[in-house]
């Protein structure tokens, strides 16, 4: 579950030229620090029917066992409900995102990871961010391997109450 919002709407990909202009804009903007850390920034995003989600992954280019740099960045429905707010939403997340890897390349030391979401106004605009070490690209290969082998990846696991009674 990627999603702020729990749903078991599956949500809909965004616009595939979007991201990828995103993804474009962010490793020409961050060219040298893509070379120096032999990363590439990938951007993911979907609609879900309460919330807009767009993840930023600055992620290993070849080896898959380095962890990632991950920016999640969500906003309820009605900050995108027209075509306006949409240009301003995306333009706000280049900014949030921008600050936030500006900031992670600035200080070698740099450890705010925050794994669960906060809430950032930006222009007025409530939004909602967390950042992860989690390399977006595996999350979303397991759950499609996990959705082709009948599992849900959005659906809790049930514990088997029988389990717990062979334990004691």
């Amino acid at each position: 579950m990627l999603e702020r919002k729990p749903t078991s709407n599956p949500g809909k990909a965004l616009p595939q030229e979007w991201l990828e202009s995103v993804s474009l804009v962010l490793n020409e903007t961050y060219a040298e620090q893509c070379v120096a850390h032999k990363r590439q920034f990938d951007v993911f995003g979907r609609l879900y029917p309460q919330e807009l989600l767009v993840i930023i992954g600055f992620l290993p280019k070849e080896s898959t066992n380095e962890s990632a740099v991950s920016c999640f960045l969500s906003c309820d429905f009605q900050e995108i409900e027209t075509p306006q707010k949409v240009k301003e939403t995306q333009a706000n997340f280049m900014d949030v995102a921008g600050l936030f890897y500006d900031e992670y390349f600035a200080n070698s030391e740099w450890s705010d990871w925050e794994p669960q979401w906060q809430e950032v106004e930006w222009k007025g605009k409530k939004y909602f961010y967390k950042m992860t070490r989690e390399n977006i690209r595996l999350t979303l290969e397991a759950d499609r391997l996990l959705r082709e082998a009948g599992f849900d990846p959005n659906e809790d696991i049930i514990e088997d109450e029988d389990e717990d009674k062979t334990l004691h």
